[in-house]
C-alpha cells in the first residue's frame, strides 16, 4: 500500500530514509518534521523570493500560447507578400501549436535530470533566436520551420510551473498559485491576437514581430536574474551538490546546468521518459486526460469559428475591422482574470471543508466537485454563444457568452491541474506535461474540423452539439471520485492521504 504524505515527509528526519521520495508538506507538518536550516531548501525561502520566481515562470508560461496567438492577425498580410492562400499561411500557426505538445514532452526528462532552472534558461534563449528568426525570414517555407521550433522550445515554461509550485510552496498554497499560473496559460492566446491586431494597424508585420523579440527578451531576462533552480533533495541531503562560492559562479553554474550535472539521485533521461508513460497510464490520470482535452478543445475551436461571423459585413456578420477584432478579445482575458479570482477563493474553501470533515487528513477526490460547476457554465455558454451567432444577435452579448465559457474552462483547468499535483507530487512534471499536451493534442484536433462543421450545420447547431459532448464526457467526473482513492492506494506514485494537521 502507498504511503500518506505525512508517513513519506517524516522520511525527511529519519537515519534510513527513502532516496525515492520528495513531496512538499504542509507548513504546520513541514515545521514539525524538520529540524534543521538550509538557506537552499525552497521551502524556507522568504515570500519575496518565492514570488520572484512565481513571477518569471508565469511570465514564460504566458508567452508560450501569447507567440501562437501573436501570428494569427498576421496571416492575410503574409499571404498576399508571399502570394499564398490563407490556407497555406495559417500552417506556421497550426505548426506552432502542435510542436509544444512534443517540446512539453522533451522538457520533463532534461527537467528531472538536470533541473528546472537551466531547461527554462536554455529553452528561453532559444524562443528568442527563434523570434528574431521570424522577423528576418525572407520565404514562407522558412517562416513556418522557425515558427514550428519557436512553439518547440516555448513550451518549458507551462511544464515546469507546477514543479516550481510544487517545490517552493506549502501545500495549502498549491491551489492559490497554481490558479496564478493557470491565469498566465490561459490569457497569453487571447493577449496575443489582441495585440498584433492592433500592432499591425500602424506597423509592418515583420516590425511587429520585432516588438516580440523584445517582449521575449525581457523574460529571458527574468529567468536569468528572477529564477533560481528549486529542485531540491530533502530525503538524502547529501545529494544536492555543493554550491560555488561567490553570487555570479553559483549562479552561472546553475544556468547552464552545471549545478544539475552534478546533483546526486536523479533519474536518467530513460528513467525520465518512462515516468511520463507510467503517469499516462495511471486511470486518476487519463480519466480527467480524456475529460480535459475535450472540454478545453473547444477553446481553441471558437478562435477560428468567430472570424466567420464578425469579419464578414451585415447580413451575413457583424463586418469588425481589426481594430474591432482585437478589442473583442477583452472578452476571454477579463474571463479569465475573473475565474481566477473566484478559483482562489472557492478552491481554498472546498480544501478547508474537506480537510475540517476528516479531521485534519484532505481526500483529493474533493477538489473535483469545482468541475460540476464549471461543467454547467460551460455548457451554457456553449449553447447561448452559438444561438447568438446563429441570429447575429448584438455583439456585446457574443462577448458576454464567449467570457463565460472561458470563465468555465479557467475554473476546470485550475481544478485539474490541482488534483493531478495532489496524486502525482514527485512526478508534477510529468503530469504537468501531459496536461499541456492534452491541451495542444484536441486543441489541433478541433481546428482540422471546427470550421467546416459550423459553416455546413449552422452556429447554433455545431455549439449546441459541443455543449451535449461537455456534458456527457462530464460522467467522467463521478467515476474518479468514487473510484480515485481505491487508485491510489493501488500505487506508490500516490499519496493515500495529505495529513496537513487536524488544527486546519
Amino acid at each position: 500500500m502507498a504511503t500518506t504524505m505525512q508517513e513519506k515527509n517524516d522520511l525527511a528526519t529519519d537515519p534510513e530514509r527513502d532516496a525515492n521520495t520528495l513531496v512538499s508538506a504542509s507548513r504546520s507538518e513541514y515545521t514539525e518534521t524538520t529540524k534543521f536550516k538550509d538557506p537552499y531548501d525552497p521551502l524556507q525561502w522568504s515570500w519575496k523570493r518565492k514570488h520572484l520566481i512565481l513571477v518569471a515562470i508565469c511570465y514564460m508560461t504566458f508567452m508560450t500560447d501569447f507567440l501562437a496567438g501573436y501570428g494569427v492577425p498576421m496571416i492575410i498580410p503574409q499571404g498576399k507578400e508571399w502570394g499564398i492562400s490563407s490556407v497555406d499561411a495559417s500552417r506556421s500557426l497550426s505548426g506552432n501549436t502542435f510542436m509544444q505538445g512534443f517540446g512539453s514532452l522533451v522538457a520533463v526528462p532534461f527537467a528531472q535530470r538536470y533541473g528546472t532552472l537551466p531547461v527554462m534558461f536554455w529553452s528561453t534563449l532559444m524562443t528568442c533566436f527563434m523570434t528574431i528568426a521570424c522577423a528576418t525570414c525572407p520565404t514562407w517555407i522558412g517562416f513556418i520551420a522557425v515558427r514550428v521550433l519557436q512553439g518547440f522550445f516555448a513550451a518549458s515554461a507551462q511544464v515546469l510551473g507546477l514543479t516550481v509550485i510544487q517545490d517552493i510552496f506549502y501545500f495549502e498554497e498549491h491551489a492559490r498559485k497554481i490558479g496564478i499560473w493557470g491565469w498566465s496559460i490561459l490569457i497569453g492566446p487571447y493577449f496575443g491576437p489582441f495585440l498584433s491586431s492592433m500592432i499591425l494597424h500602424n506597423l509592418h508585420w515583420r516590425e511587429s514581430f520585432w516588438i516580440v523579440v523584445g517582449i521575449v527578451g525581457f523574460g529571458l531576462l527574468l529567468v536569468i536574474f528572477l529564477m533560481e533552480e528549486t529542485t531540491y533533495d530533502r530525503v538524502v541531503p547529501e545529494n544536492n551538490p555543493p554550491q560555488p562560492e561567490g553570487c555570479f559562479k553559483r549562479k552561472l553554474f546553475a544556468l547552464v546546468g552545471i549545478t544539475g550535472h552534478r546533483m546526486k539521485g536523479r533519474p536518467s533521461l530513460c528513467q525520465g521518459t518512462w515516468e511520463l508513460i507510467m503517469v499516462l497510464v495511471k486511470p486518476q490520470f487519463y480519466m480527467l486526460f480524456i475529460y480535459h482535452g475535450i472540454t478545453f478543445m473547444w477553446s481553441v475551436g471558437i478562435n477560428g469559428t468567430l472570424i466567420l461571423f464578425l469579419v464578414p459585413a451585415a447580413p451575413k456578420g457583424y463586418g469588425f475591422g481589426s481594430i474591432a477584432l482585437g478589442l473583442i478579445y477583452f472578452a476571454p482575458m477579463t474571463a479569465v482574470v475573473i475565474g481566477e479570482l473566484w478559483g482562489h477563493f472557492f478552491n481554498d474553501a472546498l480544501q478547508l471543508r474537506s480537510i475540517k470533515r476528516n479531521k485534519g487528513i484532505f481526500e483529493p477526490e474533493s477538489r473535483l466537485w469545482a468541475l460540476y460547476f464549471s461543467v454547467g457554465i460551460m455548457c451554457m455558454g456553449l449553447v447561448l454563444l452559438g444561438v447568438g451567432l446563429d441570429r447575429l444577435w448584438h455583439w456585446g452579448l457574443i462577448a458576454f457568452f464567449w467570457g463565460l465559457f472561458i470563465f468555465a474552462i479557467m475554473t476546470s483547468t485550475v481544478t485539474i491541474s490541482a488534483y493531478v499535483l495532489d496524486c502525482f507530487p514527485q512526478q508534477s512534471a510529468a503530469a504537468s506535461a501531459l496536461l499541456n499536451f492534452t491541451r495542444v493534442l484536441f486543441g489541433f484536433t478541433v481546428v482540422l474540423f471546427q470550421t467546416k462543421w459550423a459553416t455546413k450545420v449552422g452556429a447554433d447547431w455545431s455549439f449546441g452539439t459541443q455543449a451535449i459532448i461537455c456534458a456527457a464526457v462530464f460522467g467522467i467526473v463521478p467515476i474518479v471520485q468514487k473510484y480515485g482513492k481505491g487508485w491510489r492506494m493501488g500505487t506508490d506514485m500516490s499519496p493515500d492521504a495529505i495529513n496537513v494537521g487536524a488544527e486546519k
